[in-house]
């Protein structure tokens, strides 16, 4: 695997937003950015669930597609936030079918603390979002020919809970578990994209066992104290962040771009409008052109100053 081992030291960026929100404009009036239209995807013992569409407006045959999981602790449901609706429109205004999904928020209304209250809740969540992607999955690969979607493109990108969704959903597929049943055997998805993400496993470290993991670019803070840029294990149940994963990754030369920010908590979730440069890179040169990179960056903006969200913790979000 070819190998890019960079250190980027930096001395500004814009302050990361609310763990839950965007970077960008965050005002809702003032945007007034609405999707192309919405469908509804799935159905649950909640009520339905919605995929807001944004299209390219090219003329083009067929299109690459990412699909968007918005972040919230499992708690917020932030489909038509503004900062959601900017960042998809960006997407789409690039060229992408950007599907953007809704999903059930497994942690609301649960209060929980510590290692140990957490876990099941947890993974409960996680598991829900995680079945709801793949139903979204589903109704994109059925209904490909009329959205003009490449089906050979199908990327994940999410925020926070939404970059869970997105790890813990490659996982799962990787693994061919029970969930993803419904897929077919040979499809792979193109590429994956982490905002201050993890994966949840009770099988100790994180193995791709029946096929591959695809190209995946995280990026998290290393001081992030809601989603563990590290690991949090118990026996061999684990919660394993970016900088596990990419020691897997590097073991069987899995292709990854990890982009680390020292000293930053759960902000980079916040990062996608200002990463945006970044995310184009790694969709052109690991997604569509293929190269088997192992990016490592690590960035370090000293005049960083963290707000009061920045350093949110299990405890500060579900014991309330």
């Amino acid at each position: 695997m070819k190998r890019l081992i960079i250190l980027f030291v930096a001395v500004c960026i814009p302050l990361g937003a609310f763990a839950f929100t965007t970077e960008g404009s965050n005002n809702a009036d003032s945007l007034k950015i609405l999707s192309d239209y919405t469908v509804k995807y799935a159905v649950r013992d909640t009520g339905s669930l919605d995929m807001d569409l944004y299209l390219p407006k090219d003329s083009l045959s067929v299109h690459k597609c990412i699909i968007y999981i918005y972040g919230g602790g499992f708690v917020d449901n932030n489909l038509r936030a503004d900062f959601t609706a900017e960042f998809c429109k960006r997407l789409s205004d690039n060229g992408f079918v950007t599907c953007a999904i809704d999903y059930r928020l497994g942690m609301r209304g649960i209060s929980a603390k510590g290692v140990t209250g957490m876990i099941k809740p947890v993974e409960t969540a996680i598991r829900y979002a995680a079945e709801d992607l793949f139903s979204a999955l589903k109704y994109i690969l059925n209904h490909a020919a009329e959205l003009k979607i490449d089906t050979s493109t199908i990327i994940l990108c999410g925020s926070s809970a939404g970059a869970i969704t997105a790890l813990q959903s490659d996982y799962e597929l990787c693994n061919r578990t029970l969930m993803t049943s419904e897929i077919p055997e040979d499809f792979r998805f193109a590429g994956v994209i982490s905002f201050s993400g993890a994966v949840f496993s009770r099988e100790g470290k994180c193995d791709y066992k029946v096929h591959a993991p695809a190209p995946t670019m995280m990026l998290h803070g290393t001081a992030d104290k809601l989603v563990p840029y590290g690991k949090i294990r118990l026996f061999n149940i684990g919660f394993f962040g970016s900088s596990e994963l990419v020691k897997r990754f590097k073991k069987f030369n899995y292709p990854y771009y990890i982009y680390r920010f020292k000293d930053e908590g759960h902000g980079v979730a916040s990062k996608m409008m200002t990463n945006y440069d970044d995310i184009i890179w790694f969709i052109d040169n690991m997604v569509v052109a293929r190269h088997p990179y192992a990016v490592d960056l690590l960035f370090k903006d000293h005049d960083f100053k963290p707000n009061d969200y920045e350093h949110f913790s299990p405890d500060d979000l579900y014991n309330k």
